[in-house]
């Protein structure tokens, strides 16, 4: 563990404070704990106790701080990363990108220039949570979920980037219109004052919208060459095929494997690395994850491909399936009757609110 200070704060900390008076100037407001001066309410020598104070919680990451928006209290993240990455996180938030409603790449709120380091930006965006946080209550959210990751890739491959790294980890949620009251960006269960609970409704009741992040991997291509070949990258825990064969190969087909992994260890299958359990319901997609997680990448789909398979496979699925249940296989059996007649009148106040089976976030 790195040394910390008399107030328990690492290096890497310290230097997001020393920053602070110039994220201040840009209108961002960093925590109490990240602000110049500050004093623990607690015994910063609990270390081995789980901290209950708000200027207890320390960053998810070192390259990432929260902070709100002074204009208007927006929770954002402030992430630090190299030029490269900034280039195309940046490609899909100009306004041509970002008007297109196929693109579900994070869009950037601002970028800003690291002061004395050339070689870093600092990318300002709308602070997101990971996906079914709070979980699926019907198969239509989760077809939200995966209409938007399935059109989100498959622009990324028609505007010639790669992604590369699209696994579970590198997929968030703007839940920010479900939320009653803005969360606390590393407690999300409680309010940002700290005080309560952070209330929300559902994802058909208020959509949620889903994104790619973290494009420190991607590749943007010349469209006028042959895509030349890529060496797979181990992803969320996974190496494709490809990759452990250590034999280069297009990268569009492995994005398309990791995109099939995510679905199959996220919902169909369970990942029994993390001890999620797998998610009932979602059967019809079987035959195309098959197909995106082959062997080999030659004899996988391509986007396009994928695209037009899923939405004719979204178009045979009654409004009834859509409004079902997404059921965790570990969920207590005893609770399933209570939970099902719950969702009932739930379904029935759904429909009286005329909120369509696919959620539709507003534009």
């Amino acid at each position: 563990m790195p040394p910390l200070d008399a107030n328990g704060l690492s290096f890497n900390e310290n230097w997001w404070i020393q920053h602070f008076n110039y994220f201040k100037e840009q209108g961002y407001m960093m925590r109490p704990r990240y602000r110049p001066g500050w004093k623990p309410s607690y015994d910063p020598e609990q270390v081995l106790e789980e901290v209950d104070a708000e200027d207890g919680q320390e960053m998810i990451h070192t390259d990432v701080m929260d902070a709100l928006r002074m204009s208007d209290s927006l929770v954002v993240a402030i992430k630090r990363v190299k030029t490269g990455e900034a280039r195309i996180a940046t490609l899909f938030s100009d306004n041509t990108h970002n008007r297109n409603p196929r693109n579900h790449c994070v869009r950037l709120l601002e970028v800003l220039p690291v002061p004395n380091e050339d070689d870093l930006k600092f990318l300002v965006m709308v602070w997101m949570r990971p996906i079914m946080d709070p979980r699926f209550r019907t198969i239509g959210e989760g077809v939200q979920f995966f209409k938007a990751m399935i059109e989100g890739l498959q622009y990324m491959h028609d505007s010639n980037v790669a992604h590369r790294d699209c696994s579970l980890n590198n997929v968030a949620m703007d839940a920010n219109s479900m939320y009653t009251r803005p969360y606390h960006p590393i407690e999300p269960k409680k309010r940002y004052d700290w005080y309560g609970r952070a209330l929300h409704h559902s994802c058909t009741r208020r959509p949620p919208r889903y994104c790619f992040i973290d494009f420190g991997h991607s590749r943007i291509y010349d469209p006028t060459e042959s895509r030349p070949l890529e060496y797979a990258l181990k992803s969320g825990g996974y190496t494709p095929p490809e990759g452990l064969e250590g034999i280069p190969c297009d990268p569009f087909a492995t994005d398309v494997f990791l995109l099939g992994n995510l679905i199959r260890t996220s919902f169909l299958d369970g990942d029994p690395r993390l001890h999620k359990p797998s998610v009932s319901g979602f059967e019809f997609l079987r035959p195309l994850v098959t197909d995106m997680i082959a062997d080999e990448p030659s004899e996988r789909p391509t986007m396009d491909e994928v695209s037009t398979r899923f939405f004719e496979i979204v178009e045979r699925l009654s409004w009834w399936k859509l409004r079902s249940r997404a059921i965790r296989n570990s969920e207590v059996p005893l609770f399933k009757p209570f939970r099902a007649l719950y969702h009932i009148f739930w379904t029935a106040s759904m429909l009286v609110l005329l909120k369509p089976a696919i959620p539709r976030p507003k534009e």
